[in-house]
C-alpha cells in the first residue's frame, strides 16, 4: 500500500500539468499513488491526464464542486496514512515529498506539513521570492503566509513549528482530519475556494495537533494572483474570500480568544468604512 496519497483538484488547469507531473515524477523514497478529481474542465486537462498518466486514478466530477468538496472526495478515496494536498499550479523539487514525510513522521501530534514554497517566474525557475513557509493569524482574526512576498535571502530564521498550512502544497496526517473534522467535512464544505486550509488549521489546532515547516523540502508555486495586485480580482473571489473570513471566525472564535475582540472590532470597523468607499 503506498505511504501518500497525491490528490490534485483541477479545474481547466491543463497548462500547469505538465511541469506539476514532471515534479510528481521525480520523487523518490516514498511509495505514492496519485489521484486527479476534476472539476468539469473544458480546456482538455482531463483528457491530458489520461493520455500521459493512464495510472492515475480520475474522478470525474459533472459540474465545479469547487475545491473544499472536490479535495473531501480525495480524502474519501484515501486509503495511505498521509495525503499530500497539491494545487496543480505547484512544483515539486527534489526530494520534496520525501523530506516532508520525514517531518510528519517526527511526532504523532503532526498533524499537517508545508515546505519552503516559493514563487515560481514564467519558465518555472525559482524567483528566490517566498510564497509561504506556513501560515499565522493575525490578532484581528485575518489569516496571512508566513515570508510572502521576501527574499529567501532575508535576515529572519522560520520557525519550524506554524500556526497552520497553505492548502496550496500540504502534508496531512489523515488520522488527524478524521479526528478534527466536523459535520461539514475535512474541509469545510461551505468555503467553496479560500479559507478552507485556515479553518481546517484552527481546528486542528484545537483537537491538539500540530502543524510544521519542512525546512528542505522545496516548492515552486505559480500563483496566479499575488499580494500587491489582489485589487485586480473579480468582485466575486473578493467577496467569496470575505465571506470566508467571516465564517471561519464566526465558527472557530472561543471564549479563549476574547483579547482577540478589541483587535477584530476595529479591523471590521475600518474594513466597513472602506469597502462602501473604494469598493462595489
Amino acid at each position: 500500500m503506498a505511504k501518500v496519497q497525491i490528490q490534485i483538484v483541477i479545474y481547466n488547469s491543463k497548462q500547469y500539468l505538465e511541469p506539476l507531473f514532471e515534479g510528481i515524477m521525480r520523487q523518490e523514497g516514498v511509495d505514492f499513488d496519485v489521484l486527479v478529481i476534476d472539476n468539469a474542465s473544458t480546456d482538455g486537462a482531463l483528457g491530458w491526464v489520461r493520455e500521459h498518466h493512464s495510472e492515475v486514478r480520475i474522478i470525474s466530477n459533472k459540474d465545479n464542486r469547487g475545491f473544499a468538496m472536490a479535495h473531501n472526495q480525495g480524502f474519501a478515496e484515501a486509503q495511505a496514512p498521509y495525503v499530500l494536498v497539491l494545487n496543480p499550479d505547484v512544483e515539486l523539487e527534489d526530494g520534496c515529498l520525501a523530506e516532508m514525510v520525514r517531518t510528519i513522521e517526527q511526532n504523532e501530534r503532526i498533524a499537517a506539513v508545508c515546505p519552503k514554497l516559493y514563487r515560481t517566474l514564467p519558465f518555472g525557475e525559482k524567483s528566490g521570492i517566498i510564497d509561504s513557509l506556513g501560515i499565522k493569524i493575525l490578532p484581528w482574526g485575518q489569516v496571512a503566509n508566513i515570508g510572502e512576498n521576501r527574499s529567501e535571502n532575508a535576515k529572519f530564521e522560520p520557525t519550524e513549528s506554524v500556526w497552520g498550512v497553505s492548502g496550496a502544497c500540504a502534508l496531512y496526517r489523515l488520522s488527524a482530519l478524521e479526528k478534527s473534522k466536523d459535520e461539514h467535512g475535512m474541509f469545510d464544505e461551505r468555503f467553496w475556494m479560500y479559507k478552507e486550509d485556515a479553518d481546517l488549521s484552527w481546528r486542528l489546532n484545537r483537537a491538539g495537533f500540530q502543524s510544521a515547516l519542512a525546512s528542505k523540502a522545496i516548492a515552486l508555486h505559480q500563483r496566479s494572483v499575488q499580494k500587491g495586485d489582489r485589487s485586480t480580482r473579480p468582485d466575486w473571489v473578493r467577496k467569496e474570500s470575505y465571506k470566508n473570513h467571516l465564517l471561519m471566525l464566526k465558527k472557530n472564535l472561543s471564549w479563549a480568544d476574547w483579547w482577540r475582540l478589541p483587535f477584530i472590532l476595529v479591523y471590521e470597523l475600518l474594513k466597513f468604512i472602506y469597502v462602501p468607499l473604494l469598493r462595489r
